[in-house]
């Protein structure tokens, strides 16, 4: 039995009437669940569907529901509401029509890649050796950053009809996923990038110097290697498993934001009654992610296999698999639009590729982003791996 899904947003839902998208949603494409943002980073998006003004923009990441307040009492960290649900309760909305017309609702929750939670609170932010605190992410390491997140998922179980957490960023980010445009005048290498993303917070040090590592020693390593990069433009010249596993500290120290990450989903789900996803988005040096331990803890595994090549379709599953994850575990994720989808046979062959792999979970970027005709495509798709 496959899992079908479609990420969405409520304005659009809510553009389009709500009743009747999700009954087509439902009836017509062919769709199990719906994966609404509740939690989102800022945006400029082209609402093809409007009949007016086509672009909505959002300076501010913001939740996209009713928080309530008294569950965050124990964190300093508060949810920013967006204007958007201050004007309605549209997940309530949405979540209503979806019990009617039997279509489940996901909470599709964007977690530590937050450019408002991180600007307003510094101390609990991303900060990288040279000290500079990166203001588009919180750092899984602060307690009040687990705090905040997890009363973020009891709230959505607790309040509306959630069938599901999905959880992006639910780990370290990179120094390059930021809120502004970015201007870099250097040739980086993976070292480099790696270096440059990892953190050294108090909260990361406080957790290092609890197992014995010593973080300032790390960090003016660190600041030293990348200051002669800075000098010489020219990237060290060693792949980057060689470069962590030829330094025991730093090793360890990997090592540990892997922990760090783990726990955090593991104490997450232990939370809540519902079933928890985890989006795979980064890596295990820069994400602090390890693919199969992660498996083992959430319910489904996501992956974006946004690509027109059946070929690389497979691959990136196949990838998935060596880490020991089983395929009907796996959510595989398709843009339903130009350029990975452009035309409906393209779609029907990738989901069908990942069909044949043995993934039985399938999402589709995305209900506002892509035209009104692709949804036809989308339910073919679906069509193809049931038939």
């Amino acid at each position: 039995m496959s899992y079908t899904t479609m990420w969405s947003y409520t304005w659009d839902l809510i553009e389009d009437g709500t009743d009747e998208t999700i009954r087509r949603l439902r009836q017509d494409v062919g769709l199990e669940a719906i994966s609404v943002a509740t939690s989102y980073h800022t945006y400029e998006m082209l609402c093809c569907h409007r009949p007016g003004r086509k672009f909505l923009w959002a300076p501010e990441s913001a939740v996209y529901f009713r928080p309530q307040t008294a569950l965050y009492a124990e964190t300093p960290i508060k949810p920013h509401l967006s204007p958007l649900a201050r004007e309605r309760d549209s997940l309530r909305e949405v979540g209503d029509r979806c019990l009617a017309h039997g279509l489940k609702l996901v909470s599709w929750t964007v977690c530590l890649h937050n450019s408002h939670l991180a600007t307003t609170y510094p101390d609990h932010a991303q900060s990288s050796a040279f000290g500079d605190v990166y203001l588009h992410a919180l750092c899984p390491s602060s307690p009040a950053v687990r705090t905040y997140m997890i009363a973020l998922a009891r709230d959505l179980t607790t309040n509306y009809p959630i069938a599901a957490v999905e959880l992006e960023s639910l780990n370290f980010q990179g120094y390059g996923q930021s809120h502004y445009h970015g201007k870099y005048g250097l040739r980086f290498g993976p070292i480099e990038s790696f270096l440059l993303s990892l953190c050294f917070c108090r909260h990361c040090s406080a957790r290092a110097q609890a197992r014995g590592i010593d973080a300032s020693r790390l960090q003016e390593s660190a600041r030293q290697t990348f200051n002669q990069f800075c000098e010489t433009d020219t990237p060290v010249n060693q792949s980057l498993d060689d470069y962590v596993r030829s330094q025991p500290e730093l090793d360890a120290y990997v090592q540990l934001r892997a922990d760090t990450v783990s726990s955090f989903v593991r104490e997450l789900k232990a939370a809540i009654a519902t079933p928890v996803y985890y989006l795979f988005m980064g890596d295990y040096y820069i994400g602090g992610i390890r693919y199969g331990e992660i498996a083992g803890i959430a319910d489904r595994v996501e992956i974006l296999t946004y690509t027109a090549s059946p070929d690389r379709v497979r691959d990136g599953i196949a990838s998935t698999l060596a880490h020991g994850i089983r395929p009907d575990q796996i959510v595989a994720g398709f843009q339903a639009y130009y350029p990975a989808s452009p035309d409906q046979a393209t779609l029907v062959h990738t989901t069908q590729a990942a069909f044949d792999q043995g993934v039985r979970g399938f999402s589709f970027y995305n209900y506002g982003i892509m035209p009104k005709k692709n949804l036809d495509w989308v339910n073919a798709a679906i069509e193809g791996i049931r038939a």
